[in-house]
């Protein structure tokens, strides 16, 4: 049976000939033995044979048998000729031998009908290498970013529209205390306690319908996530959404600031503490910057000022406790300014200062101690003044 006459008689009319021709896509018809009697021009072009060269050989010669495929085309041939095309599309991917010996992967469809009375199986073949290629691209770039978030800092949580766990890595297996198998598939609310599951679901979903594609979750209050074996912790969560076809991921970043908040509270005890010693102690202090500013005073400091309700921003000399308020030949201003420069590079400078408070004049004794950083750079200049008025030196 010719190329022609098996598409082309009269009971099937040259316009079905013609649209089969016409084709962009590879069409080849065979028996249900495997023998080919049609391969179009589009077939022609795809394989390089023509048409004379493969009609009446067997389907195998398109698609052998190698060794990393063991599908044999005349049993899929008959296997999946009855099957629909979406059942088929998830297994007919086999290797094709073009005529100059080159592999390719082709996409495979095959349905039978009946031609000039004979059983015949339509195949249609479509080369599959750029698929292959962006699936084989997807898979990496998918693979790279799995590892990548696999691996973050950050405890990784991701979860479908139905709430349930779908990635759970390492840094979240830590922070939580289960292993991943024991997570994937359930909800999402497992991993937090049971006095916020009872709206979290509806605020999951209220973020998914938003226009918002990312949120601090704790914008609405502190979070709190729950361990396996029961301990609540505080966490720091950010909530992203992405929709792939119509549905939606939520993907959570969590850290775990239990030693954050812990941290926090030490020093906020520690300011208390600091406060309390700073503002009652009975010596003057002050906290400067190198150049003089008054960043703090305590009050034992302010008690000896007068006439000024702001002491912070001033230079220390500007102020009436340094002696300017009465010393007519600025000799005062001047001491205390060359003292705090010698601070500020470095020295512990003391010595004893006039005040003026009232009609009595107050003798202190006032010392400036520089504080520095690690790198021996001076940050701060601590002053101290005593009231040593009276006391014989």
């Amino acid at each position: 049976m010719t190329n022609s006459s098996e598409i082309g008689d009269a009971k099937t009319g040259e316009s079905f000939r013609a649209i089969v021709e016409g084709l962009p896509e590879a069409v080849v018809v065979s028996t249900p033995e495997g023998l080919i009697t049609y391969f179009n021009p589009a077939a022609e072009k795809l394989f390089g044979f023509a048409a004379s060269e493969v009609v009446g050989n067997n389907v195998t010669m398109l698609v052998p048998r190698n060794s990393r495929r063991h599908a044999d085309p005349l049993k899929w041939l008959t296997r999946w000729a009855a099957e629909p095309e979406h059942t088929q599309s998830r297994f007919l991917d086999l290797i094709g031998t073009t005529k100059a010996g080159h592999e390719m992967p082709v996409d495979v469809r095959v349905s039978e009908t009946v031609l000039n009375g004979e059983r015949r199986f339509l195949i249609t073949v479509r080369d599959n290498t750029a698929r292959r290629e962006e699936q084989a691209a997807f898979k990496e770039a998918h693979l790279k970013a799995s590892r990548i978030l696999m691996i973050a800092e950050d405890g990784i949580v991701s979860a479908d529209e139905d709430q349930k766990i779908t990635f759970f890595n390492l840094k979240a297996e830590e922070i939580f205390r289960y292993r991943a198998e024991e997570v994937l598939g359930k909800p999402l609310d497992m991993l937090l306690p049971e006095r916020y599951r009872a709206h979290h679901g509806d605020q999951v979903r209220g973020f998914g319908t938003g226009k918002i594609a990312s949120q601090l979750m704790s914008q609405r209050g502190e979070v709190v996530g729950l361990r396996k074996n029961g301990e609540e912790f505080p966490l720091e969560a950010t909530i992203t959404k992405v929709s792939v076809g119509g549905h939606i991921t939520y993907t959570a970043h969590l850290r775990d600031i239990t030693k954050r908040k812990a941290a926090q509270a030490r020093l906020r005890e520690s300011e208390r503490r600091f406060r309390a010693v700073f503002d009652h102690a009975f010596e003057a202090i002050g906290l400067l910057s190198p150049d003089g500013t008054v960043l703090e005073i305590n009050r034992a400091g302010r008690a000896l000022t007068e006439g000024i309700s702001s002491l912070e921003g001033l230079p220390l000399w500007e102020l009436p406790w340094a002696g300017g308020e009465f010393a007519t030949d600025d000799f005062a201003r001047q001491r205390l300014k060359a003292a705090i420069a010698a601070a500020a590079k470095g020295e512990t400078v003391r010595y004893t200062a006039e005040i003026k408070k009232g009609d009595e004049v107050h003798k202190i004794d006032l010392s400036l101690v520089p504080v520095k950083d690690e790198s021996g750079k001076v940050i701060y200049i601590v002053p101290e003044g005593r009231d040593v008025t009276g006391q014989a030196f």
